[in-house]
């Protein structure tokens, strides 16, 4: 049975490109992950809403591609490339950065 997500993030105008870039790399872990099928971003065409597709071949490989996502080594390396993430951005609770918190859907395949 496939799984996968789909996320919604609302980033306030300054810090729209800023976390787009940072959740491409955070794609890019995911694509990374064995079971791993896709992991794409998209911006809406009001340019208001970063979306995130995501979709694993299990539940098991997404929720390993998870743990990876949020494991020690990743986060020194997504911190090395895009600067120490501020508090709240995991979440978008971050009211400076983010217009309302982030929404996110669970996916499987019937």
């Amino acid at each position: 049975m496939l799984a996968g997500f789909i996320a919604y993030h609302y980033p306030h105008p300054h810090y729209r490109d800023e976390f787009f870039r940072r959740v491409e790399g955070v794609a890019r872990v995911f694509r990374s992950a064995p079971g791993f099928l896709s992991a794409d971003c998209w911006l809406t065409a009001d340019g208001e809403t970063i979306v995130c597709v995501a979709k694993a071949e299990s539940r098991e490989a997404l929720e390993a591609a998870m743990i990876l996502r949020h494991s020690p080594q990743t986060r020194l390396a997504l911190d090395a490339e895009f600067g120490e993430a501020p508090p709240g951005v995991v979440d978008g609770t971050n009211t400076e950065l983010f217009a309302r918190p982030h929404l996110v859907h669970q996916l499987v395949s019937r």
